[in-house]
C-alpha cells in the first residue's frame, strides 16, 4: 500500500492476501474518495458481525461483507486482532467501469495443516 492509505491496525491476513473476494452488498456510491482511479489499492477494516459474516469497513461506513465462506476463513485471525486491541485491515481494490464497480478483498486460504 502507498503512504497516502497507511493507517494503524494490523493487515490480514497475516502473510498477505493474493485471492481477490468479491465484497457482497458493495455500491459504488460508498465508496471511498481515495479509491479513484480504479485499480489503486487502499486499506480497508475488517470486522466480525452478529451474523456471522465480515463486514468489510471504511472508519465506521459498511461497505459490504464477505462471502460465508472467506468470512470463516477469516474468523480466527479477526478474533485474534480483536483479543489484541488492534484493528483488521485488508488490502482492497475497486475493479471495472464507473458506475459498474465491484470492490474486491485481497485475501489468502488457510495453510492445510501436514
Amino acid at each position: 500500500m502507498d503512504p497516502t492509505t497507511r493507517t494503524t491496525g494490523r493487515l490480514v491476513p497475516a502473510g498477505g492476501g493474493h485471492v481477490p473476494v468479491r465484497v457482497r452488498g458493495f455500491h459504488e456510491d460508498h465508496a471511498p474518495p481515495r479509491t479513484l482511479p480504479p485499480g489503486r489499492r487502499f486499506a480497508v477494516g475488517l470486522a466480525r458481525s452478529e451474523h456471522d459474516v465480515v463486514k468489510v469497513l471504511d472508519g465506521d461506513t459498511v461497505l459490504g461483507y464477505l462471502p460465508e465462506a472467506w468470512s470463516q476463513t477469516m474468523d480466527f485471525e479477526l478474533w485474534s486482532c480483536e483479543q489484541a486491541g488492534e484493528p483488521a485491515l485488508a488490502r482492497a481494490v475497486l475493479e471495472g467501469a464507473r458506475g459498474e464497480r465491484d470492490l474486491f478483498v485481497m485475501l489468502s486460504w488457510r495453510r492445510g495443516r501436514a
